[in-house]
Formats: C-alpha cells, sequence, structure tokens
C-alpha cells in the first residue's frame, strides 16, 4: 500500500508516509488500522511526509467523508494534536494544504505545513536532521 504508518512511541509520534499516488480509499484503510492501535488516539504528534506523492485522488466528497473519520479519531477530547505535512512537490503542497485546512479550529488539531525536512522534524521538537536518520534510531511500530 503507498501509505504506511508507523507509531514511534519514544516520541509520542506518528510517522505516515505516502509513495505514489494517494488514494481515499488506502488512506481510510491506513486510519481504521491506526485506530485499532493501543497506542492510536488523541495527542500523538504526526509527522505526514508528502514527498513522494505523485498524483492525489481528486474525488473530494470522499476526502472530506475520510477527514470527519479523522476528526473521532484523532481529534477533540480536550486533547491538543500537533500535525506537520512536509511536502516538497506541487502535488504534495497541494495535499499538505487539503489536509491542513480539513481541520477546524474546534478539532483541537494545529496543523502546519513546512518544506524543509529539518525544520519539519525539530517543529515536532525530534531531535533528528533527518526522517532516515530517526527512523535508524528508534523502534517504530508499524499499524
Amino acid at each position: 500500500m503507498p501509505v504506511s504508518v508507523q507509531i514511534i512511541a519514544e516520541h509520542n509520534l506518528v510517522y505516515v508516509k505516502y509513495t505514489g499516488p494517494m488514494k481515499v480509499s488506502e488512506t481510510a484503510a491506513a486510519l481504521t488500522e491506526f485506530s485499532k492501535h493501543p497506542f492510536a488516539g488523541p495527542g500523538l504528534r504526526h509527522l505526514v511526509d508528502l514527498t513522494e506523492l505523485t498524483d492525489l485522488d481528486r474525488d473530494y466528497a470522499k476526502f472530506m467523508e475520510l477527514q470527519a473519520k479523522k476528526v473521532e479519531t484523532m481529534a477533540g477530547h480536550g486533547i491538543e494534536t500537533f500535525m506537520v505535512y512536509y511536502a516538497t512537490t506541487p502535488i504534495g503542497l497541494h495535499a499538505a494544504s487539503l489536509g491542513k485546512n480539513g481541520w477546524t479550529p474546534e478539532s483541537g488539531v494545529v496543523a502546519i505545513v513546512l518544506e524543509d525536512e529539518e525544520h519539519a522534524l525539530h517543529a515536532l521538537g525530534l531531535p533528528y536532521d533527518s526522517i532516515a536518520i530517526m527512523l535508524d534510531k528508534v523502534d517504530a511500530q508499524s499499524v
């Protein structure tokens, strides 16, 4: 599946990586698996890596349905969730903008878009200069 989700418990982080085209159905399946994980829930920080995204599912009605499911899983509950969308290409930046703008102020999700890898990691309070180094040094649990 072109979307992978890893929970890095020691950093209270969910790392999501897209490769190839983003399909709403595959994202929904990954969200369902994530929601079943014992560490899943509001308050986790999220790093959504869109640097290898090549295309975007244009079914915006399904995208909005998925966003509503994400709100149920990751938002509300009085706990703030911080999300960084890391994107470097026009399609990645478009997807990041859609994702960021899908969160309402009352959802409790604070989302930003960054184009620099080191800045994305540091914004999340992570002591790494690259995602590859982070993944080499941590014990990630794939969802």
